[in-house]
């Protein structure tokens, strides 16, 4: 059925499953935001970054609905950036945002959970706020605000703007002294860094796989199970002990965590007199993996 809609829309099965999981990851992570949001931040008058932050700002002040302020500052955003944008980028940014929009003002007709524990919702908050920009940062776009601007000027003039990016979100939480306390300007300070962890931690997992380097005298037999069984792609060079010169196969391969499991509980069984040693790659980019940036 997926390869006779890959053919109706003239793309290829594993283009169309990768837009498919973009989809869902990107509506999973932007209704997470959505609900860390309305639930726990904006009833406690916590300060926030970004577009997001000024988007509460007003809310804070004069009651403007998160969705509306949501839409017109990220719209006059798209109409500055667009041009300067990944294609693919700018469209799943543009749905994350519109359904950031819609969510905010759904989720608003719900009453929202009672914690009285302070530093327990500032927790809950900046978790569900992590996974969610983490898992949406995954799919490839991003939920819109300042990430627009600071990927636009950067593929435009290879400048990164991580530190104006930094100094543009401490201008607005310094805007909420106006209109909460002390107090929560510093719990709002707290969720901001908790957040920035999570997101962090959870990309790292998200981009991280395991090289896998093999020596062994059964190469045949691995790499049938590595590209048959686990669908990955191996590189074999050929190589002889330092000890004894006796004629060997050393494979290299990438993997995800758990394919890394399923490597060593194979070459217990059927090889295992098998050298394997693992290290951690951070980021792997490349056909099976994470895209090259557009």
């Amino acid at each position: 059925m997926l390869e006779n809609i890959a053919a109706r829309l003239r793309v290829t099965p594993e283009a169309l499953k990768e837009e498919l999981r973009t989809f869902f990851v990107t509506t999973v992570g932007t209704l997470l935001y959505c609900v860390g949001t309305v639930f726990f931040i904006k009833p406690a008058m916590l300060p926030n970054t970004g577009v997001m932050g000024v988007c509460l700002f007003l809310n804070y002040l004069s009651d403007i609905p998160l969705g509306l302020s949501n839409a017109v500052f990220n719209f006059a955003l798209f109409l500055f950036a667009y041009k300067m944008l990944p294609k693919r980028f700018f469209y799943w940014t543009l749905y994350s945002t519109v359904l950031m929009s819609l969510g905010m003002e759904f989720f608003a007709r719900f009453p929202a959970p009672v914690i009285a524990d302070r530093m327990l919702l500032v927790v809950v908050a900046a978790v569900l706020h992590g996974i969610a920009l983490a898992t949406v940062f995954s799919g490839g776009g991003s939920t819109g605000g300042i990430d627009i601007v600071c990927v636009a000027v950067r593929r435009k003039t290879g400048v990164e703007l991580g530190n104006i990016s930094m100094l543009l979100n401490f201008a607005v939480i310094l805007l909420f002294f106006w209109v909460v306390s002390v107090e929560n300007v510093v719990y709002g300070l707290l969720l901001s860094y908790i957040t920035s962890l999570v997101m962090n931690g959870d990309l790292r997992a998200f981009s991280s796989r395991k090289e896998a380097m093999i020596i062994t005298s059964e190469a045949e037999l691995v790499r049938n199970y590595i590209v048959y069984t686990l669908h990955r792609g191996v590189t074999i060079f050929d190589a002889r002990g330092g000890f004894n010169a006796a004629p060997r196969h050393v494979l290299i391969t990438l993997l995800a965590p758990r394919q890394e499991i399923l490597l060593k509980l194979f070459l217990k069984e059927h090889d295992p007199n098998a050298f394997l040693r693992l290290s951690v790659a951070s980021e792997v980019l490349g056909k099976g993996f994470q895209k090259w940036e557009e």
